[in-house]
């Protein structure tokens, strides 16, 4: 009755913390398509170009970058030193989620690492309980139950710093790199980084989502 109990209070507060914060998957979905800011930032370089551009200004040389046509999901693989850049190539967001990504590529390597690892560990570690159960191994429930929460939290603590300094940096980036490049009007740089700050703060939103859910899909843009 105990392990009922944990699991209902778990779902009820996940639950209250998803309308407290309004998490709106379909307000996001309407972000996704700009025809108008679309044709602007066709007017900038290919995505590896402006990955390197933006590496530059950060003075971090050493990273390496691919394109990715098969997934929609750009990120950071902080254990290769890797960016990936997902098929992004017609949407209005790609200069910045590439900052974003960008932004992970100079945080601090050991925060990056402990996160790679206690994501990896907490998979595990529920495959393997979850295992355990089915076959009736163990039965004190509660106690792993209690783990596995403590673990998780770990997690949030260490992913909620990494994406909410990505996130911030890279509106900084994102603005720097459109200026530099000076492609477009004032107007339409207005607009585009207007819009950019519509998707941070979406974004933040939608890291709480993914943490609560254990989603790793920060990109939720694209």
């Amino acid at each position: 009755m105990e392990n009922i109990s944990v699991i209902i209070a778990l779902v009820i507060t996940i639950i209250l913390l998803k309308i407290i914060f309004k998490i709106n998957i379909k307000k996001a979905k309407e972000l996704k398509e700009n025809e108008r800011l679309e044709k602007i930032t066709d007017r900038f370089p290919k995505n590896i170009e402006i990955a390197k551009d933006i590496l530059e200004t950060l003075n971090n040389k050493n990273v390496s970058i691919e394109e990715a046509k098969d997934t929609k999901t750009s990120l950071y693989i902080a254990i290769t030193d890797k960016i990936i850049i997902a098929d992004i190539k017609n949407n209005y967001a790609r200069i910045q989620t590439i900052a974003h990504e960008c932004a992970h590529s100079v945080q601090e390597r050991r925060v990056l690492l402990a996160n790679f690892a206690i994501s990896n560990i907490c998979i595990l570690y529920y495959i393997i309980i979850l295992i355990l159960t089915i076959f009736r191994i163990i039965n004190n429930y509660l106690l792993h139950i209690s783990i596995f929460i403590l673990l998780n939290c770990v997690k949030m603590v260490i992913r909620t710093y990494l994406e909410t300094e990505a996130i911030t940096k890279s509106t900084y980036l994102a603005k720097e790199y459109i200026e530099k490049q000076n492609l477009c009007t004032t107007k339409e740089k207005e607009n585009l980084l207007s819009e950019y700050k519509k998707i941070n703060k979406m974004g933040n939103l939608f890291m709480i989502d993914n943490l609560l859910t254990s989603r790793v899909d920060m990109d939720f843009i694209v």
